[in-house]
C-alpha cells in the first residue's frame, strides 16, 4: 500500500530532457551558435575519442544531447522564454526550422515552436 502523504511529501524540482540526435558533435555546435546555448559539459571525461552525450543549457532551460546511431523518434521539449517574439527574431536571422510563428494561444501564453537538425521539436512559451 503507498503512503500517499508521504508520496506527495517528494517534491520534483527540474526534469532535464534528453534530445535524441545523430551526431552529438555537431548538435552541440548547433545548439550553440545557432540557438544560443552554452555547453556544460560532454562524455570527454570518459576518455572517450568521439562525443556521444553533452549538456547545453540557456538560463534555466537545460537538455542533454544523447547521440543515437539508428534514431527513429524525435523528442518535444517545452521551455519558458522572456520574449517570444525577440527570440523568433533572433532565431529567424538564423534561419533557423520555425515550424510555428509566434502568436497568442488561447490558454494565455505566447508561443513558437522550432525544429533543430534532427525532428526535435522545442515550443517557447511567455505565460
Amino acid at each position: 500500500m503507498i503512503d500517499e502523504e508521504g508520496f506527495r511529501a517528494n517534491h520534483f524540482r527540474k526534469a532535464v530532457l534528453s534530445l535524441p540526435v545523430k551526431d552529438c558533435t555537431e548538435a552541440v555546435r548547433y545548439y550553440c551558435e545557432i540557438l544560443g546555448f552554452e555547453k556544460d559539459f560532454d562524455d570527454a571525461i570518459l576518455d572517450v575519442e568521439k562525443t556521444l552525450f553533452a549538456g547545453v543549457s540557456r538560463g534555466e532551460c537545460e537538455l542533454t544531447l544523447n547521440q543515437h546511431d539508428q534514431q527513429e523518434y524525435h523528442a518535444t521539449v517545452g521551455c519558458e522564454v522572456d520574449d517570444v517574439d525577440r527570440l523568433y527574431e533572433e532565431y529567424s536571422a538564423r534561419e533557423v526550422s520555425i515550424i510555428i510563428m509566434p502568436r497568442d494561444e488561447p490558454w494565455g501564453e505566447r508561443h513558437m515552436a522550432i525544429t533543430d537538425l534532427y525532428g526535435n521539436e522545442i515550443h517557447f512559451s511567455k505565460k
